[in-house]
């Protein structure tokens, strides 16, 4: 009973704290953030006991009927309790800098009770007993990404990367809708509760006879549609970058521990869905992964607002998360321990980069561009300290957390290279591979153009760091992201029993390390001074490409949208507008004879006799007439 309600409390608290800190801070905004920081505190404390009391076979699970044969509840275990810890903790420490980056805004209260709302939708998903429940609170987690990305409406880029957020995420949402209602029908006469978790969970084998290995490969790639919509796989991937509009600690919010997370948890969630379906449905799984992975990390290459580095890293990032997931046709459910350790570390390093990049920009005016930074390490010593450390991570530097994940994820899909014997299968090690060395690129080349040199604007040359106790949230990621790789092997244990950690071929870990010393010379070459400033990209062959993404942007927008949906749209008004028309001209005929015949209502007796005199003759005559002939 104690763990039940420690789990219902974990969602409920940051649910609660929303509307409060919205009133309470508008009599005092500090208020506010105190407010939204303390309940997701009390969510980490609850999340932990929790982690205490479940042990290594059992989980918590509460279920009350909703409608019909729909249950709400919750379902903890393992799987859940880790990403109860990574969201609760992360998000804490991000809404205590928000307490610095947000004090100077006026509307900050609703930022803090939005904030609130958006991380207790994270929670629920995480503890949702139904997919119906689950899709809720990822509905809700939406929603509030909308008003947060928006959340600085008043600028015009901001209010349009909301909408383009809300609607590509959308295209993802109803795939996954449709995956629910085929799961739904499939196994409404299998199941009292249809969309169980836990029953998809503790009947894993069984599903194939249940409901049919066709049924369980179409849920399971309508549930991936899903899944790339809100984890930014390619090709709806296109809502992320924009989203940077939105305040800095948004960025984190939405980009380390929440919203781009759950399109992976998703999968992790309901793998048996996909184990047991066609291996054509994992093999889907491992290319989009692999190829985002690569895809997103060379735009990341040419891009220069520090936050769209860091975006398009976001998007590379949980192409190896998904990947990871689709190497189980080979290495089993496993891989669910693979994934979700690169996630966890992913949300340490990555919120630990926007946090230091959050700072660095309000220390100059929100200035975003690295081609105008520069020599900031010695002007904000320890914020580009922490940002160095979240990079080294980012990249993978031997004996960061990171280079424990990532090596693991790129050497298992060497090794399933290897036993398969076929071509096909070394694209994505490939894609991986090499997605590995662009991100030495992108990371190093801003972080040299950030740290080292002269300062190149007079903004950089003036910088100066925050207070040292803004840095605490930060300095405690940053050990996080340097120290949790010992933590490597009783998280794959504790996340699922029977994975252990891995061997890992020599030559990729050897190719990875060679990666990383060309990516480091390289960058160090071109952007550790100011020799960059003398190069002319637009010259080198395929930069246009990658400056413009590959064009998908344009294609979304010229082709699709105002080439397709417009005219599309147009035909459909105008064929609407035609058949209201029609409606209301046959319905005003009627109204005009109506009102003629109305007139014949006089009241006068009379006329009435009259009109029966007129009448009864002329059917007399007809009558007659029709007789005589």
């Amino acid at each position: 009973m104690i763990t039940e309600l420690e789990a219902w409390g974990i969602f409920l608290s940051p649910l609660i704290a929303s509307p409060i800190a919205l009133v309470a801070g508008r009599k005092s905004r500090n208020a506010a953030g105190i407010i939204a920081s303390a309940s997701i505190g009390l969510s980490l404390v609850l999340a932990f006991l929790l982690y205490l009391n479940i042990s290594s076979s059992t989980s918590v699970e509460s279920q009350y009927n909703w409608f019909y044969d729909i249950n709400y509840g919750i379902f903890v275990d393992h799987l859940a309790i880790v990403m109860l810890l990574m969201v609760a903790l992360v998000s804490l420490m991000i809404h205590l800098f928000a307490l610095y980056y947000m004090g100077g805004d006026p509307n900050r209260h609703a930022y803090f009770a939005e904030t609130a709302l958006f991380t207790s939708g994270m929670l629920g998903l995480v503890e949702a007993s139904n997919l119906l429940e689950f899709f809720m609170f990822w509905e809700l987690v939406g929603l509030c990404s909308y008003l947060l990305i928006g959340f600085w409406f008043f600028k015009p880029n901001a209010a349009s990367a909301a909408k383009k957020a809300f609607i590509v995420t959308r295209v993802g949402d109803l795939l996954f809708l449709i995956g629910l209602a085929v799961l739904y029908s499939s196994m409404s006469s299998v199941s009292s509760d249809p969309l169980s978790i836990s029953f998809i969970v503790n009947n894993a084998s069984r599903l194939p006879s249940l409901i049919g290995q066709y049924n369980l490969t179409l849920v399971s790639l309508l549930f991936l549609g899903g899944a790339i919509g809100k984890s930014s796989q390619f090709p709806l991937h296109v809502w992320i970058p924009d989203a940077m509009e939105g305040p800095t600690t948004v960025s984190a919010l939405i980009h380390a521990a929440t919203m781009v997370t759950a399109g992976i948890y998703l999968v992790a969630r309901v793998y048996p869905l996909f184990y047991e379906a066609y291996p054509v449905s994992l093999y889907i799984v491992l290319f989009i992964g692999s190829f985002t992975a690569l895809f997103a990390g060379t735009i990341g290459i040419v891009v220069n607002d520090i936050k769209r580095i860091l975006a398009y890293s976001t998007i590379s990032q949980l192409g190896y998360m998904l990947a990871a997931l689709g190497l189980g046709s080979m290495f089993g459910p496993d891989v669910i321990a693979y994934s979700m350790y690169h996630l966890v570390v992913h949300a340490f390093f990555k919120a630990l980069l926007f946090m230091s990049a959050g700072a660095i920009l309000l220390a100059l005016m929100d200035l975003r561009d690295v081609r105008q930074m520069g020599g900031l390490w010695k002007r904000m010593p320890y914020t580009v300290s922490l940002l160095f450390i979240g990079s080294i991570t980012l990249a993978a530097v031997p004996f960061t957390s990171a280079y424990f994940s990532k090596d693991t994820i790129i050497g298992l899909s060497y090794t399933m290279y290897q036993s398969s014997g076929t071509l096909a299968m070394a694209l994505p090690w490939l894609f991986l591979q090499f997605g590995a060395l662009a991100t030495v690129l992108y990371t190093f080349r801003m972080f040299f153009m950030v740290a080292l040199g002269k300062p190149r604007s007079h903004l950089a040359s003036e910088a100066k760091d925050p207070k040292k106790i803004v840095l605490i949230p930060l300095a405690i990621l940053a050990v996080l992201s340097l120290g949790y790789g010992v933590f490597q092997g009783s998280f794959y244990g504790y996340v699922s029993p029977g994975a252990s950690v891995p061997a890992i071929p020599a030559f990729t870990e050897m190719l990875s390390i060679a990666f990383l010393l060309i990516g480091l010379a390289v960058t160090y070459f071109l952007y550790a001074g100011d020799r960059f400033t003398r190069i002319h990209p637009e010259k080198i062959p395929g930069y246009r490409l990658l400056a413009n993404k590959y064009y998908l942007d344009r294609l979304f927008t010229n082709a699709i949208a105002q080439g397709t949906i417009l005219p599309l749209s147009s035909s459909f008004a105008g064929a609407e507008s035609r058949y209201n028309g029609a409606v209301e001209r046959f319905g005003g005929s009627f109204l005009r004879i109506g009102n003629a015949l109305r007139k014949l209502q006089s009241g006068v007796v009379e006329n009435y006799f009259l009109l029966i005199i007129i009448a009864a003759a002329a059917v007399f005559i007809v009558l007659e007439l029709a007789g005589g002939l």
